[in-house]
């Protein structure tokens, strides 16, 4: 009976740590003055989890899961301000002190009508994406994008002094997106963009939330997301993913770089490249915070087998104007090794990463917040 007392003892313990949820508090304060500021935005980086200050500037974010999280503060006139945290067997408390943004010398672009459509049109397509629910998406604030020259003739900046407001009725969220950067080659015609993002779940009447329900979740499926979590799991044949290794060819006159063509069909890519198993992908992960390194030798086309027709229909846009096809295939290349993957398939060093095929169209459209979960 006395054994029997005691595991029972010890399963209750352990369910409830496993069960233990922690709050992230504290307060934003002007650097210089001290001052509480009321009405500062304080998320957990893509995320639904987010907070406003009230007047003595204090803020509190959870119930959280033990776990690493970026917690950013933002308020007009201020640099938004990131912090990396870590929660593990309490309540956390942490002071944000941000400072007023800096007055930079921009050549401001002065634009007609035409040309700043022109550019918004390419901002757009860059930071919301081409797809069907791209097209559906509203950025409320759209007058707060500007444009300045860079640093070279051909390079276009967009900045904001705000954070942009966007309304994706597709996925059932308004986003808000605090831009940090945003270059555009006119040479090239590619772009580079980096921000902060909290989303904001809609929670209408439940015949609505069923619909959200189904797009969100054919959105997730074949994502980055689904791939990097499948990855982590070794389950990437199981979630209908395969990986075909990219082979950079010696550089002759008549072909350049890559040989790989995906346009066509898959049989000219197996040709080409050299399908993995889920075995031999190298993750190397931190047994301590559960954080994966992933190196990838010059690139992966990455098929994705199922709701190849849906898929297919969620980027019809991108089919309409011209854009040649790629199916259900994407292209991933590192700028950079090695990318850092947490157990939850979130990138943490996206900078380093380049996307190509279907996950090259699909952006902030298409992009559901990290703490969402497959129903």
């Amino acid at each position: 009976m006395t054994r029997i007392f005691l595991f029972f003892l010890c399963f209750l313990f352990l369910q409830n740590s496993f069960s233990q949820q922690f709050y992230i508090r504290g307060r934003v304060l002007d650097i210089d003055t001290q001052l509480p500021l009321k009405g500062a935005s304080v998320y957990i980086n893509n995320t639904t989890k987010g907070s406003t200050t009230n007047d003595n500037g204090d803020f509190e974010l959870g119930p959280l899961q033990p776990g690493r999280y970026e917690i950013v503060a933002s308020f007009v006139g201020y640099d938004p301000l990131l912090y990396s945290a870590e929660i593990k067997s309490s309540n956390l408390r942490i002071s944000f002190k941000v400072e007023k943004k800096e007055e930079v010398l921009r050549e401001v672009l002065v634009l007609s009508s035409e040309l700043r459509k022109h550019y918004l049109e390419i901002f757009k397509k860059y930071v919301i994406g081409q797809t069907i629910a791209a097209d559906r998406c509203q950025i409320k604030n759209i007058e707060e994008v500007q444009f300045a020259s860079g640093e070279t003739k051909d390079e276009i900046v967009a900045y904001t002094e705000k954070a942009l407001v966007i309304e994706n009725p597709e996925l059932g969220y308004t986003i808000h997106f605090d831009l940090l950067e945003f270059y555009y080659n006119k040479a090239t015609n590619g772009a580079y963009f980096f921000g902060y993002t909290r989303f904001v779940d809609w929670g209408k009447d439940e015949k609505t939330k069923k619909k959200w329900i189904r797009k969100r979740r054919e959105a997730y499926e074949g994502s980055t997301v689904h791939f990097f979590r499948s990855l982590v799991n070794k389950q990437l044949a199981k979630e209908g993913f395969t990986v075909y290794q990219l082979i950079n060819m010696p550089e002759r006159k008549e072909r350049v770089g890559m040989t790989i063509t995906i346009e066509k069909s898959s049989e000219k890519m197996q040709m080409a490249s050299k399908a993995i198993e889920d075995s031999m992908i190298r993750i190397y992960p931190d047994s301590v915070y559960r954080i994966y390194e992933l190196r990838v030798n010059d690139g992966w086309r990455i098929m994705y087998s199922k709701n190849t027709d849906l898929k297919t229909e969620m980027m019809r846009k991108s089919f309409i104007s011209g854009q040649p096809s790629t199916g259900t295939v994407s292209g991933l290349r590192l700028r950079e090794e090695p990318v850092l993957v947490n157990a939850r398939g979130i990138i943490l060093t996206p900078i380093r990463l380049f996307y190509d095929g279907i996950w090259g169209y699909e952006r902030l459209a298409n992009m559901l917040p990290e703490d969402y979960e497959v129903e």
